[in-house]
């Protein structure tokens, strides 16, 4: 097992001496599911559940780039059957993080790992060259945490992992939180269970959005956010914004 380095507070992510106020995103869509939810009764007929997109977060800020989560891979059919090769790969045509930011000459300093588990974690190989922040916890189910939730295939390249220290300061509710850069426009939180991040990014003009690494909702999570924080989670929301190369800003 790799040596783990303990970074916190003073984890430099970004070049020094860059004009904080250049940040922006972009939804990187690498496939897409129908919803394994039921249809729902609305304006007198049946409506299919919404799909599910696969998204990375690709986020600029003082002239670095990083990702927040990978999305599906380029190994993707590979490391499922591998371990449960009877799973029906219901994502349809996948298009990698790397594949997309290769073709336009992008090259990614750090990922963060929202979550360990399987729809998150495949695009990691892709990326084996670059440091992978996520919480103790995360790191530790992504090593002890068995299929289907958590396919190890996806770790074997050796991930180098750095693991991030949260500060007990509540943000929205939640209890631990990590500024990454010190001026609250990256803040990560610990959502409950097995280490999975949420992050709330803030733009130039204030506008908030809060992406979720883990789709399931604990019950032991705050309140509901204000609707003054866009939740990324929605398929119709990201559509409206659009995906890369089209970026937010």
């Amino acid at each position: 097992m790799r040596r783990l380095s303990m970074i916190g507070l003073s984890l430099v992510l970004l070049a020094a001496g860059v004009d904080a106020a250049e940040l922006r995103f972009s939804l990187v869509r690498t496939g897409q599911t129908l919803s394994s939810g039921e249809f729902a009764w609305r304006d007198g007929g049946w409506v299919q559940p919404p799909p599910i997109n696969h998204i990375a977060v690709l986020i600029e800020h003082q002239g670095r780039r990083l990702l927040f989560g990978t999305g599906l891979g380029r190994q993707i059919d590979a490391q499922l059957d591998s371990e449960i090769p009877w799973r029906e790969k219901r994502y349809g045509a996948v298009q990698p993080v790397r594949d997309q930011l290769d073709r336009d000459g992008l090259v990614i300093d750090r990922v963060v790992l929202g979550c360990a588990r399987w729809q998150y974690a495949s695009g990691l190989a892709d990326f084996a060259e670059v440091p992978v922040l996520a919480s103790p916890e995360s790191i530790n189910y992504a090593h002890n945490a068995t299929p289907p939730a958590v396919l190890p295939a996806q770790f074997a390249h050796g991930v180098k992992w750095h693991p991030l220290r949260f500060e007990r300061r509540s943000f929205y509710g939640f209890q631990e939180s990590l500024d990454l850069v010190g001026d609250e426009r990256l803040v990560l939180v610990k959502l409950p269970g097995h280490g999975a991040l949420g992050l709330f990014l803030t733009l130039d003009d204030g506008r908030r959005f809060f992406f979720r690494g883990d789709a399931a909702v604990s019950e032991n999570e705050p309140e509901p956010l204000p609707i003054e924080v866009e939740q990324m989670q929605d398929s119709q929301l990201q559509a409206q914004l659009g995906f890369y190369p089209h970026w937010i800003k």
